[in-house]
């Protein structure tokens, strides 16, 4: 377990002891790999990325100025930083493997890698999770049944926890209800989920202008089914 920072490249940032047993592997042979996983991370279901390439120390006084600023900024607790036997060491990408879950996995190039931009919204979409948790847990249930409609989600739902908010939607980890083993029987007790945006989004009142617009739809239709299903009644 290695604490990191991605430059402007995306190229993993480190500074590691000279005593460390992956310092000197790297120094004896630099090809290695780094694996970052979600941070909701327990299983193979559960979204993770393997970073191939070269690993090697730098040594020129400016860039070591650059890469230190870079990872105070993601790290700013690291005294260690300054001790005498920590080095600095960059990573350069040349192959990327992604897995994103159960059939979602794929390979992407060096320069594709290079050119991707990090996706404005998750800078600050975990608090706009936590909110939703915390406060509107409810709201994300209710629009789990109208935006997946085939999942037959009327009635097992315990809980929906969104576990991560992107540009294009949010992931959300459904618990069942276990006195409801008839829906869905043989599946898992909890298992995630894609709630997609109806339209991309790239600021913060973005996102909380489509999630209030997918709440009130979602709510409209509960309510609609309701008054149908009593004029059944």
């Amino acid at each position: 377990m290695v604490g990191f920072a991605p430059d402007e490249q995306g190229r993993p940032v480190f500074v590691f002891s000279g005593m460390s047993s992956h310092t000197q592997d790297i120094l004896a042979d630099p090809r290695c790999s780094v694996t970052i996983a979600a941070k909701e991370f327990k299983g193979a279901a559960d979204g993770r990325v393997n970073l191939m390439g070269t690993c090697e120390r730098l040594k020129d006084p400016e860039e070591i100025a650059k890469v230190k600023e870079i990872y105070l900024a993601k790290h700013p607790g690291a005294f260690w930083v300054d001790f005498g036997d920590f080095f600095w060491y960059r990573m350069e990408v040349e192959q990327v493997r992604f897995v994103g879950g159960f059939a979602r996995a794929g390979s992407v190039t060096a320069e594709e890698y290079r050119q991707a931009s990090p996706d404005p919204i998750m800078a600050f979409g975990g608090h706009i999770a936590q909110h939703m948790n915390e406060d509107h847990m409810d709201s994300t249930i209710a629009m789990v049944k109208h935006y997946i409609p085939g999942l037959g989600a009327e009635k097992y739902i315990q809980a929906a926890e969104i576990t991560s908010v992107d540009s294009l939607g949010m992931y959300v980890k459904i618990t069942r209800d276990p006195d409801n083993e008839e829906q869905l029987p043989g599946q898992p007790k909890q298992f995630k989920l894609r709630l997609p945006f109806p339209r991309p989004v790239t600021e913060r009142k973005d996102v909380k202008n489509v999630i209030v617009e997918m709440t009130r739809a979602s709510a409209g239709a509960m309510q609609t089914e309701t008054a149908t299903a009593t004029k059944d009644e």
